[in-house]
């Protein structure tokens, strides 16, 4: 192995990155390695995800017990447990209202299933994405009324949810919010607010997703519970069961991947691995995932909980993750699976409409340049799929990409971000200057609504705002590979190697390697659109690689046009235990002409 990757400097790839080594620390590797007494190459993985020698041993095997705090370290947290352990002293029936994405759907299930241990009542409310928008509503505060229910407790939304808790206040009711989006100084009416993005909150658990912030309001609430000795007949449940939930949660949301999350998801992957709850196994089974880990996770699994919120059956998600019914189980599967591929195809509509009116602007047209941002609407098109849209624009152009519906004089956007740059704070600014009706979100997500005589100042604004935030490489789009490597070390050892440093993720990133000098010996196209090839380079053997989507691309023609050519491929190592063949296999993410 080598580590001189002078010749890729300044050469753009066959996606128009820049590839540079992710570190090149010599003394900090050497530390590292010697310290802990791991191989030299894993020792650059690590350094080059700023891991001190100190931390490898909890970054290698985080365990929750030892890195969740106390729970009362969030502020307002201990107010509401306390809260809600009086309501269900006092036999009251609880709400729950989440929002439709997979944090929110795992948030619910977690509450669902800790108080149904209990015998305590509940009643869900999922709003309907297409119907109702985001977060509390005036239909939702009406459902728990006319259920009886005085309190509600809302999961991954809330945080800026000023009117509709306004109006649950009107008719007496309390509510406890938990959220993770960003805040501003006018906080909702509630009884109590954890969100560790409020000013007031010192607990630094900004980068966990909702569910993870609802597991440690549910550590809590049975902390109160057996303190106040409200159920003493009833063993207090065993809350791991639930990391599974937390683990999905986490990783859908792209939160990072770090400290007190890693754990999560490395428990989480550990029980679904060993004993996968009902609802999971059928979406695995539905999905062909073998193996379960953060790809199968983010990639599979959860984007057909997200497809019943995006197509009108906000529901679905929570009722499939706490069924105890294999019938009902399957039978959700199946409808999930359906409108996932449903979405998919009114996603690829949206995306073609928008590519179209993106490729024809004056600016990217004529002057041959993108400018900060990328901001595009349509419409009607279709609410559920604006997300997925934003964050496929934004990896093909490299750009906080916002994607707008508009529908009688209204638009309804999401915002998909890049790194450094904070669309969750530009989407709150905009809100206090007027130029949104409603918006919220954090980092690297955000959604909002506007009046279409203000969209010419929304759009001047994220330009503004945006060149505001950037620095001189912000919006270069700069990829890392960790090292350069021959074929003939790409191996089951290899893999095995580098899987001790998972689960990769936001904020720990997949490692990728070069291999230089290499030559496609055989190439033929496979499924829709992805090209498989045999490399090699020097006198080492061939070895099998895969580029997936690539036919039609600058990446897929070269590979298509060059064989026998020398070329540099960048990519990652995966397993590939494809009817049973324990190999591994290298996917190609770029290239470049040698």
């Amino acid at each position: 192995m080598t580590n001189n990757g002078s010749f890729l400097e300044n050469k753009f790839s066959a996606k128009g990155s820049l590839w540079k080594e992710r570190v090149s620390d010599l003394e900090k590797i050497s530390i590292i390695e010697n310290e802990n007494k791991i191989p030299k190459l894993l020792a650059k993985i690590l350094a080059g995800r700023e891991i001190l020698s100190s931390d490898v041993d909890s970054f290698l095997n985080p365990e929750v017990n030892k890195l969740i705090m106390d729970p009362s370290k969030l502020f307002d947290l201990d107010k509401g447990v306390d809260f809600i352990a009086e309501c269900i002293s006092k036999k009251e029936k609880i709400g729950i209202l989440g929002d439709y994405d997979v944090d929110g759907a795992t948030s619910s299930s977690i509450l669902k299933l800790f108080f149904n241990h209990y015998g305590v009542k509940t009643e869900i409310y999922i709003p309907d994405r297409l119907k109702e928008g985001y977060g509390p509503n005036k239909s939702a505060i009406d459902f728990f009324y006319e259920n009886e229910i005085n309190t509600f407790i809302t999961v991954d939304c809330g945080a800026t949810s000023i009117e509709p808790m306004i109006y649950a206040e009107s008719k007496g009711m309390n509510s406890i919010i938990i959220d993770h989006h960003k805040v501003d100084n006018d906080l909702p009416k509630s009884y109590a607010h954890i969100n560790p993005s409020r000013n007031e909150d010192n607990s630094g658990l900004n980068d966990l997703a909702a569910v993870g912030l609802t597991f440690i309001f549910v550590v809590g609430l049975r902390r109160a519970i057996r303190d106040k000795n409200i159920f003493p007949d009833i063993q207090e449940p065993s809350l791991k069961q639930y990391l599974d939930l937390v683990a999905l949660g986490t990783v859908c949301d792209v939160v990072q991947l770090r400290g007190l999350n890693r754990a999560f998801v490395k428990e989480g992957i550990d029980i679904i691995s060993k004993n996968s709850r009902l609802g999971i196994d059928g979406l695995r089974s539905i999905s062909g995932s073998k193996d379960i880990g953060v790809t199968e996770l983010g990639y599979r699994i959860g984007p057909r909980i997200n497809a019943a919120g995006r197509t009108g059956a906000s529901d679905l998600g929570v009722r499939l993750l706490t069924s105890k019914s294999e019938d009902e189980v399957l039978a959700i599967s199946e409808r999930l699976n359906n409108l996932n591929k449903q979405r998919q195809n009114i996603e690829e509509t949206v995306l073609f409409e928008a590519i179209n009116n993106i490729e024809n602007n004056i600016i990217i047209k004529k002057l041959n340049t993108v400018p900060n941002s990328i901001i595009v609407s349509g419409e009607n098109w279709h609410l559920g799929v604006l997300g997925i849209v934003a964050s496929r624009l934004k990896d093909k152009y490299y750009r906080p990409s916002f994607v707008l519906s508009s529908s009688e004089g209204k638009l309804t956007g999401s915002a998909r971000s890049i790194s450094g740059i904070d669309v969750g704070k530009l989407i709150i600014k905009a809100v206090n200057k007027n130029l949104l009706v409603t918006g919220g979100g954090h980092k690297m997500a955000a959604g909002f609504s506007l009046y279409e005589d203000t969209f010419e100042k929304f759009r001047n604004f994220c330009e503004e705002e945006i060149y505001l935030q950037s620095n001189s490489t912000t919006l270069d789009k700069i990829n890392y590979y960790d090292e350069i490597i021959d074929s003939s070390n790409i191996n089951r050892d290899l893999y095995n190697l580098i899987n001790v440093a998972s689960p990769y993720g936001q904020g720990n990133p997949e490692p990728q390697f070069i291999i230089k000098n290499a030559k496609i010996d055989y190439w033929s196209e496979v499924g829709n659109g992805h090209l498989k090839i045999k490399i090699s380079n020097a006198n080492y053997g061939n070895i099998d690689a895969i580029a997936f989507s690539s036919k039609g691309t600058p990446l897929g023609d070269i590979i298509m046009n060059h064989s026998g050519s020398l070329l540099h491929f960048a990519g990652v190592i995966k397993k590939n235990d494809w009817q049973g063949n324990k190999a591994v296999q290298f996917h190609i993410r770029d290239l470049f002409t040698a």
